[in-house]
């Protein structure tokens, strides 16, 4: 008997449930296998980054902190790449976390570490942790001669916190590259932003780059003609290059023909906040070809490209008036009140890998290790079942202090004896992307 047959000799209601049942089956296994993930960018604006025209009456971090948390409410990206962050100190990057993203029931976003530099405004990547890992990060801060760059470009890799991860040992990596490029229309500036993505695909190229990359920032370019876009899109290897997900060249600077993409400004006058209306494309997403052409488990979902609050009447007008349909006017005020510029979102698909094992979970053992300790910290695996990739000693906000990648070493060593007394944590992660943290009492 076929299963026409079948289904069709039982009572229909019977059938009615036993299809019901099959159908949503094949829907759960299809939605354990792929997942959707949200990346954003966004010009915070001197975000707790005072200067002589930006101060803390016309650019109030309160105001700034209430009108993130709205727009984080309204967008919830998994991956949230900022810049203009206050520099100097990891107390502005915490400040946004605590105050507007971990808020109404919120608390599974954490932040990248700082890069250590004391530049005035920095970059920073906020993440899911129930989607993603921070697995390493870095930054490029020379030019091709050597020289510095005016803002460093930092790099972040994460890999997908797949809950198999220990039976497939398999993972989806994504490399976020964060930018904010030099600004001004005049030659020299354009030639900054020039060499700015001229050694930063250079080094690409060096390390044999391949993958997930998305490249999102500030770019601060006036047309697709630019050499700095030019260097990210039609780079002389092919596969090396960026590609822009809704295609769109051209002029757009000052063009209403590009009014849907304007992310800038979203005022009509100055001061502290860039003045003259929607009226320039600043804010990128840019993607590798295997996130466009869905060859390394990620997916650009098609007509997902947007910028937060732009329904193409913004040209030269406010991102409030004329009247804002396209987001809910708390939205479109929150906007206002936070930057100059509008925030780029896009969705990507991730395909999981298929559990075709059923291999038993192995946790991993506890850490031997001196607690309280006095400086010479040794960590010994040789109990472990699996083997031991990274260890990390971490201070209480998540700061990684130290860490180091092993191969089939049994132990590993560090000298603490420079850490101030107190608490601190101990990460171990092994091959298959267990994790196991404990404290470490330092005297």
């Amino acid at each position: 008997m076929s299963i026409n047959q079948f289904l069709h000799s039982m009572p229909s209601f019977q059938r009615y449930v036993l299809v019901s049942l099959l159908l949503l089956s094949t829907l759960i296994s299809e939605a354990q296998q792929k997942d959707t993930v949200r990346v954003m960018t966004y010009n915070l604006m001197y975000y707790r980054a005072f200067t002589s025209f930006c101060t803390s009456n016309n650019n109030s971090p309160t105001l700034k902190d209430n009108a993130m948390e709205d727009i984080f409410d309204y967008t919830l990206p998994d991956i949230f790449v900022v810049q203009e962050m206050g520099g100097g100190s990891p107390v502005n990057a915490f400040r946004i976390l605590q105050n507007s993203i971990n808020q109404n029931g919120r608390t599974n976003y954490t932040l990248a570490n700082s890069n250590g530099l004391t530049q005035t405004i920095v970059n920073m990547l906020y993440f899911n942790t129930d989607k993603f890992v921070l697995e390493s990060q870095t930054f490029y801060d020379k030019e091709l001669n050597n020289t510095n760059i005016v803002r460093i470009i930092d790099e972040y890799v994460l890999y997908y916190n797949d809950s198999n991860l220990a039976i497939h040992q398999d993972t989806t990596r994504i490399h976020v590259l964060v930018a904010h490029l030099k600004a001004g229309s005049s030659s020299t500036n354009e030639q900054e932003r020039a060499r700015a993505t001229e050694s930063l695909m250079a080094s690409l190229d060096s390390a044999n780059a391949t993958g997930n990359y998305i490249f999102a920032g500030d770019f601060n370019l006036y047309n697709s003609s630019e050499p700095a876009y030019q260097d990210l899109v039609n780079y002389i290897d092919p596969t090396l290059r960026f590609y822009d997900p809704i295609n769109v060249s051209g002029n757009w600077h000052n063009s209403g023909v590009y009014a849907a993409f304007h992310t800038q400004s979203t005022r009509t006058t100055g001061g502290c906040f860039a003045g003259g209306g929607m009226d320039d494309r600043f804010d990128f997403i840019l993607t590798s070809d295997e996130i466009i052409n869905n060859t390394d488990k990620m997916r650009y979902i098609p007509n997902t490209y947007q910028a937060v609050g732009q329904d193409g009447n913004r040209f030269n007008a406010t991102i409030i008036s004329p009247t804002n349909n396209a987001v809910p006017t708390l939205v479109s005020q929150a906007l206002y009140n936070l930057s100059d510029h509008l925030p780029v979102i896009m969705d990507v698909e991730v395909t999981l890998p298929s559990t075709t094992s059923n291999q038993e979970l192995v946790g991993l053992e506890k850490l031997k290790f001196e607690n309280p300790n006095s400086g010479n910290l040794l960590i010994d695996f040789s109990n472990q079942k699996q083997k031991i990739k990274r260890v990390q000693i971490l201070d209480l906000t998540g700061k990684i202090l130290f860490e180091k990648h092993l191969n089939s070493e049994r132990y590993v060593q560090f000298d603490i004896s420079e850490l101030n007394p107190g608490a601190y944590l101990i990460r171990a992660t092994s091959a298959s992307y267990q994790q196991i943290v404990e404290k470490l009492i330092k005297i």
